[in-house]
């Protein structure tokens, strides 16, 4: 059976999924996972970070390691908002093509938010026939209206976790008025991209990623227990706001990392 590997490079952390194709089906093999905030350096200063890119490499040269176990027959790697607004992405290319061997495709916010849907289309319970994805990375965030399983709508925004941290959120917890100006600038974010999807009659929203799981069990609805109350949610972000780093990592469903960019995400 044909074995495949995809390698994520976001700009919180690197991701690889193996599987096999049985009959058309997916089976999941191995998955693994690491932070390197790869995008901090980039949301900074505009360039990637020489320690950042170390970090990702040896991750990477683990990622290797997995794949020839399984005799991975394909593999895909790419990378998303940190290389694409990075001022040195062609380092990290040429370091990461020396390593391993591998081409590195930076793939536009239009194509992440096309692959997200190929993904939640092919494993989520859609319960109405249009549905709003939200997938919410370290350097920006993708909302797609999907309509019967088509693409009807998308936009990507730099709304991403680590971004947005980096940009607003200096003190810990966050001073009121940092966080005043971060809601205003994603309500000058959403207010921009709003119009097409304003009169869509979304009648349910999957939210993805590290942000939108960890803030399921934060919440104690997670995934398998059905839908997560908004409410819920919008009253856990406003708790987490007030707590600093320490206080947000001992609840259930956030870890250390997660704290650091939670209050943002």
């Amino acid at each position: 059976m044909p074995t495949f590997a995809a390698i994520d490079i976001g700009s919180n952390s690197v991701r690889l999924s193996i599987a096999e194709l049985h009959g058309g089906r997916i089976q999941l093999l191995h998955q693994d996972r690491e932070v390197t905030r790869l995008g901090e350096g980039v949301f900074r200063n505009g360039s990637l970070d020489p320690h950042a890119m170390a970090h990702t490499i040896s991750v990477i040269e683990r990622f290797r390691r997995a794949i020839r176990k399984f005799h991975t027959d394909h593999v895909r790697m790419v990378a998303t908002s940190a290389m694409r607004d990075a001022k040195n992405a062609h380092v990290f290319t040429d370091w990461l093509h020396t390593t391993t061997g591998w081409k590195l495709e930076v793939i536009s916010g239009l194509e992440e938010g096309r692959l997200i849907h190929l993904g939640v289309i092919s494993k989520a319970r859609v319960r109405t026939p249009h549905v709003l994805l939200i997938d919410l990375g370290g350097g920006s965030c993708e909302l797609t209206l999907s309509v019967k399983g088509h693409i009807r709508e998308m936009v990507s925004l730099p709304l991403g976790a680590v971004r947005l941290t980096q940009d607003f959120l200096r003190h810990d917890p966050p001073l009121p008025q940092e966080l005043r100006r971060m809601h205003s600038f994603i309500g000058e974010e959403l207010d921009r991209a709003a119009p097409p999807f304003q009169n869509a009659h979304a009648a349910q929203a999957i939210a993805t990623s590290g942000t939108a799981a960890a803030l399921a069990s934060a919440s104690g609805e997670g995934v398998r227990a059905g839908p997560v109350s908004t409410v819920k949610v919008a009253r856990l972000a406003c708790e987490l706001s007030k707590l600093d780093k320490d206080g947000r990592k001992a609840i259930p469903g956030i870890n250390s990392r997660r704290a650091e960019i939670i209050v943002a995400g």
